[in-house]
């Protein structure tokens, strides 16, 4: 196997594991609301004594490092093309 071949399996590697991380941060996503709603459900009238207060900026952070996934899997996908 060639220095090239190798290079493309490894980043076939990497593709994967990052796929599989954006899955989960799909996931996490969906999890993440979930938790809102609930809480939300605790005391309707006044939620946000019953929201973490960190609970946006979690949800940001989630798309934020998704976006990330997306942007690192698209350079390796172009990079590949190119090998």
């Amino acid at each position: 196997m060639s220095s090239v071949d190798e290079l493309r399996q490894v980043l076939q590697e990497i593709e994967r594991s990052l796929e599989e991380a954006g899955a989960h941060l799909g996931t996490c996503q969906g999890k993440l609301d979930e938790a809102r709603q609930a809480l939300v459900q605790l005391d309707p009238e006044h939620p946000e004594t019953v929201l973490p207060t960190g609970l946006p900026r979690t949800h940001d952070q989630v798309e934020r490092a998704q976006r990330m996934i997306d942007l690192v899997l698209s350079t390796i996908r172009d990079f590949t093309t190119r090998l």
